[in-house]
């Protein structure tokens, strides 16, 4: 099976060997759970290696994306290069439709050899239906289309909390063709980043619950180590 390695650190050993080439996954987490940085990180990992990659933002604007990110990742000082060189594309649609989506996905893929995307958020998107019934549908068609394109999509989807006792199942979870839930979780007197491998269609994965920390130079997941 061809993979294509997330190059964060110790994620990628999780998923022995990375995504799944070509598949969908979900970011799922609360607010503070580190969605962004993990889908820029899969963005900017792949550029280094010569994929072109294209984060579509719903809510916040291409700039503050991108200086957000320089801040959070000093270390990783070479973005405004990687964008110049059109290996990294910063996009906000016009619209909030699953359809703009696809067509901006689908003419960057054809003008660009796009091969790694993140859509931030599909919670926005779905502010646009009228019943879940109806962004369920749609849904279904948005992936349809994409797994007839030479893309690996990573999709953030927002969480009304970040404890993992209080996270429930969503649209996306039975979707998609796989999941990743982000949580920050209390500790007496401070918080814990963790992160699970909720599911991942046609591969084994780790099944653990592993603490990560964002660090300068990128993400680091600590596999082995328990949570508390």
């Amino acid at each position: 099976m061809e993979r294509v390695a997330t190059g964060i650190a110790g994620l990628d050993e999780m998923l022995n060997g990375g995504i799944p080439a070509g598949r969908h996954i979900a970011l799922y987490g609360g607010p503070g759970s580190g969605k962004t940085s993990f889908g820029f990180e899969y963005l900017y990992r792949g550029a280094k290696a010569g994929e072109a990659g294209l984060y579509i933002t719903m809510e916040e604007t291409p700039e503050d994306i991108v200086d957000n990110m320089k801040n959070t990742f000093p270390m990783l000082s070479d973005v405004s290069q990687l964008v110049s060189a059109k290996k990294l594309e910063f996009i906000k649609p016009d619209k909030l439709e699953l359809e703009s989506v696809a067509n901006l996905l689908e003419d960057r893929i054809t003008s660009n050899d796009v091969k790694r995307a993140v859509i931030d958020s599909s919670t926005m998107i779905r502010l646009s239906f009228a019943t879940d019934i109806e962004y369920r549908q749609t849904l279904f068609e948005f992936l349809s289309l994409l797994r007839n394109l030479d893309v690996t999509t990573v999709t953030t989807v927002e969480a009304s909390t970040s404890k993992r006792e209080e996270m429930r199942y969503d649209i996306e979870h039975f979707t998609m063709d796989g999941i990743i839930n982000l949580y920050n979780l209390d500790r007496e007197d401070r918080r814990i980043r963790a992160l699970e491998i909720f599911k991942m269609r046609g591969t084994d994965h780790s099944r653990d619950l592993v603490p990560f920390k964002v660090t300068p130079n990128g993400i680091k997941v600590y596999i082995g180590e328990k949570v508390f």
